[in-house]
Order: C-alpha cells, then structure tokens, then sequence
C-alpha cells in the first residue's frame, strides 16, 4: 500500500515537470515518453545522495530549504500578482467565466490581505528563527544521544543556492520582460470559447459595488474580452 501511496503521489508532480517542458518546447524533437524516462532516471540518480550513511543529514538540508522557504516565497508572489499586479476584478471575471460564479468577498479579502500578511509573517519569522537556530540534529555514538550541531560553510551556501534555483526566475523573468528580452519567445494567444460560456452561464458585465472599489480597488474599467455589444 505505501508504495503504490509513493507511486500515485509522483503522478501529479512527473506530469508537471513534462507538461511545463513539452509547453516551452526545450526539447522540441524529443518523443514525450522518452522525455518521461530520462526525467525519472536523473530523478532516480539524484535520489541515491539520500540513500547513503549521511542520507538523512542531506534529506534534512533540503527538507528545511529546499520545501519551506520557497513555497511561501512563491505563494506571495502569486497572491501579489493576482490582487495588485493582474487585478481582482480581472481575475473575479476569469472565474465568473470559467465556473459561472464569482468568488465571495471573503476570498477576495483573503487574497488581497490575509494570505500576503500571514505568509509575510510566518516568512519573516521563519528568517529570523534560521537566523538564530541554523543547525541539525546530530546522532553521537560515542554517547548515544543526539545533539544539534551547526551546518558547515558549504552547506549554508547549498541552502541558499537551493532557495534561489526556485525563486530567482521571479525577479529574473520580470526584468528579461522588463528589458524586452524574454527568456523564450512569445506565442499569440490561442482560441478559448469566451462568448460561448458567457451565454451558457448567462453572464453579464459586473459592476464594482462601493465595498469592492473602496476595499479591493476594483476599478470599472474596459475589459477586451467583453463584446461591445453587451455593455
């Protein structure tokens, strides 16, 4: 059971890693099931530092930076993206189109303030607690005990690097997009059915109530995805 438990929870993140690759077109004549089984034999190779005597002592380095930091970091990012960069009011428009209902005042309110906030606290305090701290759990023979000992030079300089490997490409593409050298080429915009589900869900142009313009700056701007015909 635990190791179909194992199997099934790689699913999604293998299927992830090949789409966003086989998207950006990287390997372009490559045969997507190859592209598969390389993937999984470098994750395979990269996976035996962990199987060895100081397995553990390696699994704790990335399992404190590797997964934590990162994480919260992106997820600001996208919480800033969504409530002061691409806008609620356009992202409430996208899920009213998709979904055929708009997101409540209480969501809304969790993107703009409380998970920025929060993430920015637990962030904040989770440097200064590193700063502090910085160490593992040490297994002393001689003793039989275990001990919290200070992470060496090149260890700390892994820690960052396995920080920055996932969050330089936000500051990074913004600047490559900035400069007007993007990292990949950009494609036109394909097809999507946006009159079509407008009828099938019945949905009309919305306009900002006072509490949405004054609490989460909803301006009643144009929107381009809207037919003229229907304001």
């Amino acid at each position: 059971m635990l190791f179909t438990l194992g199997i099934d929870s790689q699913f999604g993140t293998l299927e992830g890693a090949v789409t966003s690759i086989v998207d950006m077109k990287l390997f372009p004549n490559l045969r997507k099931e190859i592209l598969t089984g390389s993937i999984c034999l470098v994750s395979f190779l990269l996976s035996l530092i962990f199987a060895h005597g100081a397995g553990n002592y390696i699994f704790t380095l990335f399992d404190n930076f590797a997964g934590n930091f990162p994480l919260l970091i992106v997820a600001f990012f996208e919480c800033i993206a969504i409530a002061f960069v691409y806008g609620l009011k356009r992202f409430s428009d996208d899920l009213e189109l998709m979904t055929g209902k708009r997101p409540s005042n209480y969501m809304l309110f969790c993107w703009r303030y409380a998970a920025p906030f929060t993430m920015s606290v637990i962030l904040v305090s989770s440097l200064i607690r590193l700063s502090h701290e910085s160490g593992y759990d040490a297994w002393d023979s001689k003793l039989a005990t275990v001990f919290v000992k200070e992470w060496p030079s090149w260890a700390k300089f892994f820690a960052v690097f396995l920080v920055l490997i996932s969050v330089i490409w936000i500051p990074l593409i913004a600047f490559l997009k900035t400069i007007g050298r993007p990292l990949l080429p950009e494609e036109d915009a394909s097809w999507f059915p946006a009159e079509e589900l407008r009828v099938y869900h019945g949905i009309t142009p919305h306009r900002p109530t006072r509490w949405e313009r004054f609490f989460f700056d909803m301006n009643d701007d144009f929107d381009p995805t809207l037919n003229t015909d229907d304001i």
